[in-house]
């Protein structure tokens, strides 16, 4: 196992036996609609939607590995369908410099619409640009002739939009090459949720996610306190780091479509917690998975848990077995100092 930059505070005694917890926080996170993946013409543009996305998950996980060693944890889910409504024009509120645009949500085609205020940084003020449409792309161009054209899902991301709906997690998994995994279609999971769950009132959309986990260590007897990131001891390996975070996951959104391999997965994720314990002194592995500027695209939730921006909780072993609980005792008191 390759050693990290302070490996060498693994290797003091004190801290060998101190009594450790994990804290995983989130680090970085992107999303993609999985259409731009499978319909990579459909805008009507030169570009192909594809390959954009190929190449910078290629050169984002380049980028990853001549820093830091890390596997990507992923989420496929499903939200609900919005769609331009190209059958209506974009109307400009030279009063409120707001620009009002059309929707359809859902099977249905619920009518409903955005007021939104462009800022064009190039002249330093509000804005109203030209604006092209088609049912799943915006194309905006600037005084200044500058054109950006988004997916409606990155549009509303983007500009915050919100209808009220969240995010349902329908699938965990963690991969080293996010580029091919699942961006290939060759995914059971994904087939399987592209399948079952309806196309007609939902779209589906990958999140790839990278964590900073940190060992927090105390030791009463030698009054001495570590806070040390995996990263830079690389006490527990990234292959053994990205299982555990997306077994943690996996058993906190507990989705219907994995319930076929739950005791393989949750053997697993036994023997690695019984094994972090016994030769690492780690008894809980706790989570805090926030965005810090909120954002309804990642408000998630899943058949067992309530929507909600934030998702705090703790994975520990209770007589061999492993427990998850929805609090996280190093968040609060995270959360306290924060408040002082």
């Amino acid at each position: 196992m390759m050693r990290g930059i302070y490996s060498e505070f693994i290797d003091n005694e004190v801290y060998k036996e101190s009594e450790k917890d994990w804290y995983v926080e989130l680090s970085r996170t992107d999303m993609y609609w999985y259409d731009l993946l499978i319909n990579p013409t459909d805008s009507g543009y030169s570009f192909d939607t594809r390959n954009l996305i190929v190449e910078y998950l290629k050169n984002l996980k380049k980028e990853i590995e001549e820093n830091l060693e890390k596997r990507f944890i992923y989420f496929i889910c499903s939200r609900k369908k919005v769609r331009f409504n190209t059958n209506k024009k974009p109307q400009y509120n030279p009063i409120t410099k707001k620009v009002k645009i059309h929707l359809l949500i859902g099977r249905e085609k619920k009518k409903a619409s955005a007021k939104i205020k462009f800022y064009d940084v190039v002249t330093n003020r509000f804005s109203n640009p030209t604006i092209e449409l088609t049912d799943k792309y915006i194309t905006l161009t600037n005084d200044s002739n500058n054109k950006i054209t988004m997916s409606i899902h990155d549009f509303l991301s983007r500009t915050d939009v919100s209808f009220g709906h969240s995010t349902q997690v329908q699938y965990v998994g963690y991969t080293e090459n996010p580029h091919t995994r699942p961006t290939n279609g060759s995914h059971s999971g994904l087939n399987e949720i592209l399948h079952e769950v309806s196309n007609e009132e939902y779209d589906t959309l990958l999140f790839f996610n990278l964590f900073k986990v940190t060992s927090r260590a105390k030791n009463a007897t030698a009054m001495l306190n570590f806070i040390l990131p995996n990263s830079m001891t690389n006490e527990i390996g990234a292959e053994i780091e990205g299982k555990l975070i997306e077994k943690c996951f996996i058993f906190y959104f507990d989705s219907i479509y994995q319930t076929k391999n739950r005791d393989k997965e949750m053997g697993e994720l036994k023997n690695n917690l019984i094994k972090l314990s016994n030769e690492n002194k780690i008894s809980s592995i706790q989570f805090c998975y926030e965005l810090e500027s909120p954002n309804d695209y990642w408000k998630f939730f899943s058949s067992k848990i309530s929507p909600k921006h934030r998702h705090v909780f703790t994975v520990s072993l209770s007589t061999s077995i492993p427990i998850v609980e929805e609090k996280s005792e190093i968040f609060s008191s995270l959360m306290e100092s924060s408040l002082k």
